[in-house]
């Protein structure tokens, strides 16, 4: 009797045991999964702090042939060298190439360039932002806009 004791503990002292390492193997990977998604969300969050967002819309003016592009940057770093291609459209006339490439444009900063209408115009235009950034150079946001 006293053996079949004795078994019967060192049977329920091993599943104990058994169970203790793979729980604590379970928490363990569950940690290291955890871990490596705050180091991938601190990273992306690095990365984002180190980009700018360039953007447009069209604002209608009081003149049914009046329009501005107000283009802004709702990225959170500064950009820089800012062009914008697709403006060269029939019927559609601007002065912004006495200012492209924009040299600097800080986050939350905008612009605005006076857009004049022709008869015959489209009725959306297409628009690529180019710029650099702490991320990298020539960077391109494309955007469709209506007139």
């Amino acid at each position: 009797m006293e053996v079949l004791g004795l078994v019967i503990s060192i049977l329920a002292l091993a599943a104990s045991v058994y169970t203790y390492f793979k729980h604590d193997k379970k928490l363990k990977d569950q940690e290291r999964k955890i871990n490596e998604y705050q180091l991938k969300q601190i990273e992306k969050e690095n990365l984002n702090s180190k980009k700018a967002a360039i953007r447009g819309n069209i604002v209608k003016g009081i003149k049914m042939s009046n329009r501005t592009l107000k283009v802004y940057n709702s990225g959170r770093a500064i950009a820089r060298n800012i062009r914008i291609e697709g403006m060269n459209v029939r019927g559609v006339f601007h002065r912004a190439d006495e200012f492209l490439p924009y040299e600097l444009m800080n986050p939350q900063d905008y612009t605005e360039i006076s857009i004049h209408l022709a008869v015959g115009h489209p009725a959306k235009i297409k628009l690529k932002y180019i710029w650099d950034d702490e991320s990298g150079k020539n960077n391109e946001f494309e955007q469709v806009l209506t007139l």
